[in-house]
């Protein structure tokens, strides 16, 4: 089965994206023209480091960034791309999101972020918390950010890891509304269908799967569909 990991190629870029969903509601602050414009510097100076793998400078830079400038949302997207690098700093970054979240009230994104920060630390039932919230939020600022798919599939893959595999299924279902054709996905659906007794649907999952470019599901096929 799939993890997110194993489906960054799809959305790495996002982590990056200079400017985030603008739909969330946020808190007002009052912010110098000139201390947003520094910001706007020091974070793109922090991305050019992230490209080049240096995480550890990065984050301090976006750590200056957000004492100063609380309300920049660029900041924290890219304070996440670089932190979850350095594990170390886990624990940080899980208080960050959590802080960003009183900020940019309704935000999927950063919720989506806390998500995975927990699952990759195998807190699933924080994981699955995180990931529901920013499905909820997502209903309020729209379906249409690019990696919304991936809120329900990160989800279904928390359920799967704690065998809540039936409960794993719509989630699965869903994700493939948001990104049809996408061989992860159907791979992982297909494991909790056979694992709720769904033989003929796991097959024809895990068919679609190597269709649409994951040869790995072949070794399922050749365990359990023959």
């Amino acid at each position: 089965m799939f993890e997110k990991k194993q489906v960054m190629k799809y959305i790495q870029i996002i982590a990056f994206l200079f400017l985030a969903n603008p739909l969330f509601a946020q808190k007002i602050y009052d912010v110098d023209e000139n201390i947003r414009n520094n910001s706007v510097v020091i974070t793109q100076t922090a991305r050019g480091m992230i490209s080049d793998r240096n995480y550890q400078k990065a984050s301090e830079l976006l750590e200056t960034v957000m004492e100063k400038d609380p309300s920049f949302h660029a900041a924290y997207v890219n304070y996440y791309s670089a932190t979850r690098n350095i594990p170390s700093k886990t624990g940080n970054l899980i208080r960050i999101l959590k802080e960003s979240l009183s900020i940019f009230e309704e935000d999927d994104e950063l919720a989506y972020y806390l998500g995975n920060v927990f699952q990759a630390e195998n807190r699933y039932p924080e994981a699955i918390k995180a990931y529901s919230e920013a499905i909820a939020f997502s209903k309020i600022n729209g379906e249409d950010f690019p990696i919304v798919w991936a809120y329900y599939f990160n989800r279904a893959n928390c359920l799967l890891k704690t065998n809540q595999h039936a409960k794993a299924i719509p989630d699965y279902t869903y994700s493939l509304k948001l990104s049809p054709d996408n061989p992860d996905i159907y791979t992982n659906r297909g494991f909790c269908y056979y694992k709720t007794d769904k033989r003929a649907a796991a097959c024809d999952d895990w068919n679609k799967a190597i269709q649409f470019g994951n040869p790995a599901s072949e070794k399922y096929l050749k365990s359990f569909c023959k």
